[in-house]
């Protein structure tokens, strides 16, 4: 009986609301033509979808307040407002001003004397720290933000009313469900948003339609655009129940350590070139195959090819590797070289990826018959001492350095080459991201990841027992500073494992390393053995479900040399590859510009955000102009830098101007040292000593 008279309450309400539809339909359609012309534009791509859309579900209706609902019969006649809508927007609207949902960021600003990138992030950390003590802490949504997420658009209504008392300088907009942004053209004033917009220079970003997936990989690339600074101070908007975009919100919550890690950082720009530069041994390039070598239908690479971290499950596939070391390619990262030197078992191939000293330092005490044999690949950020162990060192490029841009657009490297140098794409930030890049880029198609655990099942053994991270009593050395906030993620064979921000980016890349290696090779695919963080995109196996059919050892050795040959090239004997080329005039000319964006005055929030707009573009705008090595060298730091200002900013009552601009100050100190820094790069290279040998027991 209850439920009947529900029922009917509803059909009355509904039939009511369509009644008032006909009664406004004058105002309405008005309302619909003014917006798809605003739409045409101002957002063409949007209004080429919206101009003959017809909408899924039909049963749309007008409230007694004026507002638009939509009545979903298949779901238990439930309604996206109640029988108040404007009542519910003000609500949910008033409950996110008491208590937003924001995004955050911890930097660590300890100054440990390595670089001087260090040492003034740690100056203006400290400086905003006691500027923030003078202030109460901003607990609401201040009047002015950054930027926000949308997850979901209802009918624009709570876009209209965020935006009628905050000034938002980049609006996210998601929303999976085209029919909601549809009849937001029946519902609100898109001319008065759009002029809103344009008045205040501030921007919008739809992503209509989309799976949460590819929204994720749209939004990173409109962030950096917009500012990675932005980051962290992004606030969310939940414009349903959190159950209803619950999938879209885990990817983005999956994903974040994506958008704050990976920043770089001015030094590291310096050391990287200092270090190609100052390279002694005989090295080979990393380049595209000339040919196609047809990856999944070519016989000599049918080879399995297994992938080895120094996490604790490596220890479990050790028996599983020696009986397969034979048939199947030994790829070793990092650190997992020591440990397999005790284990006895010699990698085919070593990756290294790491620029500072330590890298050398690791494998200076391995004997040399062991090493004899083993090809390195690398990057061209690496130690110049590293490339003395092995017979054979490959370097690639790694993405986003500027000594990869330099050697793309400059005689750094021969001409002949130049066109063909291999970028290691989603090589960052662990070394089995880049074993990943080179594995699939030789062409390989059957990899098997082991004690590449992205993490750790138990909280107290991060590494292989039998690594240099442990004692021989297996005592923790202390060289792994494992954060003591862990991130819990879903296990690879279920239930869950712990990771750190680093090991979560790692495996983030390695997903994004994987699905872009499948859209080139049909037939890739890739096995996870590890027992720690699950990897999208790699199937869990045990080692007892598989089978390898032997080929035997000279076919894998002649498969070996048949992949290197493909993608590597040496230099002409006569070409030196030493010298910085002359690009010290344009970075000089370029901090220059930088510092006066930064000397521009402004009085409020709008005009900080305008002001580190205008660096931001200026940076990135430096790729269009042929010269992306100046914005990868200065880039990293400024970010970091708006960074801090923000946490100031954002997080305080009030807007103190003198404060802020005591912060750009420092920064200000910062760009005007750059300069000199990049003409003498060579001086940069890591020399210290002695830097792990009292913690790593190799």
């Amino acid at each position: 009986m209850f439920e009947q008279a529900v029922i009917e309450s509803i059909l009355q309400r509904i039939e009511a609301g369509r009644q008032r539809l006909v009664d406004n339909d004058d105002i309405l359609s008005d309302r619909y033509r003014t917006n798809i012309e605003v739409l045409k534009q101002h957002f063409p791509d949007i209004y080429e979808v919206m101009k003959d859309y017809e909408p899924q579900n039909k049963n749309v209706f007008m409230e007694s307040d004026g507002a638009l609902n939509l009545f979903y019969p298949e779901n238990n006649g439930s309604t996206v407002f109640s029988e108040t809508p404007f009542k519910d927007i003000e609500q949910r609207y008033q409950a996110f001003c008491e208590k937003p949902n924001r995004t955050l960021l911890n930097v660590d600003a300890n100054d440990r004397g390595l670089s001087r990138h260090e040492f003034y992030l740690t100056k203006i950390s400290r400086m905003k720290s006691d500027l923030k003590a003078q202030h109460e802490k901003l607990t609401r949504v201040p009047d002015a933000m950054g930027a926000i997420v949308l997850f979901g658009f209802d009918f624009g209504y709570q876009l209209t009313r965020i935006l009628d008392s905050h000034f938002v300088k980049h609006v996210y907009i998601y929303e999976e469900n085209l029919d909601f942004f549809y009849y937001s053209l029946f519902a609100i004033d898109w001319q008065w948003i759009v002029d809103e917009t344009l008045r205040r220079n501030t921007s919008l970003h739809f992503f209509l339609g989309l799976d949460h997936k590819t929204f994720i990989a749209q939004y990173m690339n409109r962030l950096r655009f917009n500012g990675l600074y932005l980051a962290a101070y992004t606030y969310l908007y939940f414009g349903y129940k959190i159950e209803n975009v619950k999938d879209v919100f885990y990817e983005f919550h999956n994903q974040y350590g994506k958008q704050v890690m990976g920043w770089g950082f001015f030094d590291d720009g310096i050391i990287g070139i200092g270090q190609y530069l100052a390279r002694k041994n005989k090295t080979l390039l990393a380049v595209e195959p000339k040919q196609d070598p047809k990856p999944g239908f070519n016989d000599k690479l049918d080879v399995p090819v297994f992938i080895l971290g120094n996490g604790p499950s490596l220890d479990n596939h050790i028996e599983f590797i020696r009986e397969y070391q034979d048939e199947a390619i030994i790829v070793s990262c990092g650190t997992t070289i020591n440990t397999l030197q005790r284990y006895g078992i010699k990698p085919d191939f070593h990756v290294d990826v790491e620029r500072l000293r330590q890298t050398v330092e690791k494998l200076a005490p391995l004997d040399k018959d062991f090493l004899k044999g083993i090809t390195a690949l690398t990057v061209n950020v690496i130690h110049p001492d590293f490339y003395q162990f092995f017979d054979r060192a490959v370097i690639g490029l790694k993405p986003s350095e500027p000594i990869s841009s330099m050697m793309c657009l400059t005689d750094l490297v021969s001409e002949e080459n130049r066109s063909r140098l291999m970028h290691m794409h989603f090589s960052a930030p662990l070394v089995a991201n880049l074993a990943m890049s080179y594995v699939t880029q030789m062409g390989y198609s059957d990899i098997y990841l082991m004690g590449t655990d992205c993490g750790f099942r138990e909280r107290g053994q991060h590494h292989s027992k039998l690594s240099g991270y442990y004692t021989k009593e297996g005592k923790d050395s202390g060289l792994a500073r494992i954060d003591k906030s862990l991130i819990q993620r879903e296990a690879n064979y279920g239930g869950i494992a712990y990771t750190t921000s680093i090991m979560d980016v790692s495996r983030i890349q390695l997903e994004y390393a994987i699905r872009w290696a499948k859209k080139r090779n049909k037939l890739l695919r890739c096995y996870n053995l590890s027992d720690g963080v699950k990897i999208g995109e790699a199937a869990a196996i045990s080692s007892d479900d598989l089978l390898i059919l032997p080929k035997g050892k000279s076919f894998k050795d002649a498969s070996k040399q048949y992949a290197l040959e493909q993608i590597t090239a040496a230099e002409p004997d006569n070409f030196d590859s030493r010298v910085i080329p002359g690009i010290q005039k344009d970075f000089a000319e370029f901090t220059e510009k930088v510092s006066e964006l930064l000397d521009e005055s402004f009085t409020d929030f709008e005009g900080l955000m305008l002001t580190l707009s205008k660096v931001n573009n200026h940076t990135l705008l430096q790729h269009n102009y042929g010269r992306p090595y100046l914005a990868e060298l200065f880039y990293g730091s400024f970010v970091y830098f708006a960074n801090e200002v923000l946490d100031y900013a954002c997080n305080i009552e009030g807007f103190e101007v003198a404060n802020v601009r005591k912060l750009f100050d420092v920064f200000q100190e910062f760009v005007r040292e750059m300069p000199p820094m990049l003409e003498n790069a060579k001086d940069y290279v890591d020399k210290r000593e002695n830097i792990i040998s009292d913690r790593y027991h190799a």
